[in-house]
């Protein structure tokens, strides 16, 4: 498992020792496309992570109305500016979402977008208009490293938790008005992931 931010790593690595769930192993990449490329390519090069499959996860915004803060998308289709990135494991997707339906959590299905800057106003209306749903920074790069190092690839999945979203915009990175709140559901996230599927790397 992966992730950008070090508030994410803390969160998507939580232990649940009454579950029998210990510390969880999550690849903190740093911020934006270079980073999270070289960090994947570098694991998975070293061996760093049992090559079950990369599931890259972490906060993210919405680009269509109707999204509120804390839902949680898994996404069916990565992009990025270069186009189709990479296509996530339908079956790892399916039961991800049941999994996290069951927790109570509100998740949706769609294309994510990755950008190398904060999306904002006509940008964002733009990419919803192409059929994108959400937007992070990372995650088509991490995955578009994935055949350089394997060329045999691995199963791929991505789930974006919501912070913001075309009605309450992020001012800058920094600014997670919503953020206790989609860290809660990140962490909820974790675990789900953690007890479904144990062998999530």
């Amino acid at each position: 498992m992966a992730c950008a931010l070090g508030i994410e790593a803390r969160a998507l690595r939580g232990a649940r020792p009454d579950r029998g769930l210990r510390l969880r192993p999550v690849l903190h990449t740093g911020m934006g496309p270079a980073r999270a490329e070289h960090a994947v390519r570098g694991a998975l090069a070293a061996g760093a992570h049992a090559p079950c499959g990369l599931v890259f996860a972490g906060l993210g915004a919405a680009v269509v109305t109707g999204i509120r803060p804390a839902d949680v998308l898994v996404a069916t289709e990565v992009r990025d500016d270069q186009g189709v990135a990479a296509r996530t494991d339908e079956g790892w997707a399916e039961a991800t979402a049941e999994a996290l339906r069951a927790a109570g959590l509100t998740v949706r299905h769609g294309v994510l977008h990755s950008s190398d800057h904060v999306v904002k106003g006509a940008e964002r209306a733009r990419l919803a208009a192409t059929g994108v749903v959400g937007v992070d920074m990372e995650t088509a790069a991490a995955f578009r490293a994935v055949p350089e190092v394997l060329p045999d690839g691995l199963p791929l999945l991505a789930v974006r938790v919501v912070v913001d979203t075309p009605e309450h915009e992020l001012v800058r990175p920094a600014t997670l008005v919503h953020g206790p709140r989609a860290l809660r559901a990140l962490k909820q996230v974790g675990l789900v992931l953690a007890t479904w599927h144990p062998q999530f790397c």
